[in-house]
């Protein structure tokens, strides 16, 4: 957005980054946790080594294939065999998972999670056939588009995140906090689905789509209240994890919480249309969500894990910078949006992104070099 690159087709980069995050980040790590760490011992079944690795290629064929339009049609083809493999995951994880021992609240969210993860390709299938009959019908477009961010964001990669989680803690807690535990899941669960509508509403004015919103709504106000209630026993886990790793678990679940405020906001129509046609405010809730939220969750993950050793200081430097620049990319995103909601926009924002970006990719960097040079403990 800064410099000129005529030497490559700017939406394709940025679709491609999108994608490659997805698959080769998000999806990959989680779905990876999810046969190690959930009971069953699933990851000695041959199967999940199988199905990992070819995702795993997808996402890395794509990200070669996809920024170059000589390539698109590959670029294609390898985007949908991605798809059949993760229908194929879900179908068997989801068989596998409810012969275990898996508590009945992480089976429920574990295969909810994969059910969202199926759902969202066909969003990614709709813009693929109006890409192919080139198609100007601008509302489907972001509706499919949205419907799909939706089921990733606030279905498989939310869900997803507390099955890991309920997974460590469920357990080991009483039997009051567990029904409080399985009441915010069966709430997030059903409130995937209604709040969905929410995303419609900038152009959908019919009583039906009010009224699903509206039950969207509700949805996640009770599931905010309900998590609230049994978030005590998340500060009693996380209080018993290293300093580095708590702060950046504790800005995980910040986030989640004011990822589920904001979404809720929009149900008021005035705020929905500001936003929704507001890119950086979306672009701003994105982030959120896949950095602050799901990608500083998954790290923290890692880290508490032991993949990377929190004990070296260059690790917990790596750590630092990663975080700080997801802070400050969420604060200049916030900055930006509201600025062109109230038309006071600054030319300078696209220069700070830009750092913050960098500061990003060298906080990856580091944590990479840091889990290359240190012992896993």
């Amino acid at each position: 957005m800064i410099f000129n690159l005529p030497w490559i087709d700017y939406n394709r980069l940025v679709d491609t980054h999108g994608h490659f995050a997805f698959t080769g980040w998000v999806t990959l790590a989680l779905i990876t946790l999810m046969v190690y760490e959930l009971p069953g011992s699933l990851y000695n079944k041959k199967i999940y080594q199988y199905l990992l690795g070819a995702i795993f290629l997808c996402s890395w064929a794509t990200l070669f294939t996809s920024p170059f339009e000589k390539c698109k049609i590959l670029s294609e083809y390898i985007s949908f065999i991605y798809i059949l493999f993760t229908y194929v995951f879900a179908w068997i994880f989801s068989k596998d998972i409810q012969k275990t021992s898996a508590n009945r609240t992480v089976k429920l969210l574990s295969v909810s999670s994969l059910i969202c993860l199926v759902l969202s390709s066909f969003g990614a299938i709709m813009l693929a056939w109006l890409f192919a009959i080139k198609s100007l019908n601008s509302i489907l477009y972001r509706d499919a588009l949205f419907g799909y961010l939706h089921l990733q964001y606030n279905g498989f990669f939310t869900l997803s995140v507390f099955a890991l989680i309920y997974n460590k803690v469920v357990s080991t807690t009483t039997e009051k906090s567990r029904k409080n535990i399985h009441r915010f899941a069966v709430l997030l669960c059903l409130s995937v689905l209604p709040s969905m509508f929410l995303t419609f509403l900038w152009h959908e004015t019919t009583l039906v789509f009010h009224l699903i919103s509206a039950a969207g709504c509700i949805l996640l106000l009770l599931c905010l209240g309900m998590f609230i209630i049994s978030a005590p026993l998340l500060m009693k886990e996380f209080n018993m994890i290293k300093p580095a790793i708590r702060y950046m678990a504790i800005l995980s679940v910040s986030a989640f919480l004011v990822k589920m405020f904001l979404q809720s906001l929009t149900f008021i129509e005035s705020i929905n249309v500001l936003v929704f046609g507001n890119r950086p405010m979306i672009m701003c809730f994105l982030h959120l969500v896949f950095l602050g939220f799901v990608s500083l969750f998954i790290i923290a993950y890692f880290a508490q894990k032991g993949f990377l050793n929190t004990k070296s200081p260059f690790t917990r430097f790596s750590l630092m910078v990663f975080t700080t620049a997801i802070v400050l990319n969420e604060i200049l995103l916030m900055l930006q949006g509201l600025g062109a909601m109230f038309i006071a926009g600054n030319t300078l924002f696209p220069w700070y992104l830009w750092g913050a970006g960098i500061l990003l990719l060298i906080g990856a960097l580091l944590i990479a070099l840091a889990r290359m040079r240190t012992k896993s403990v």
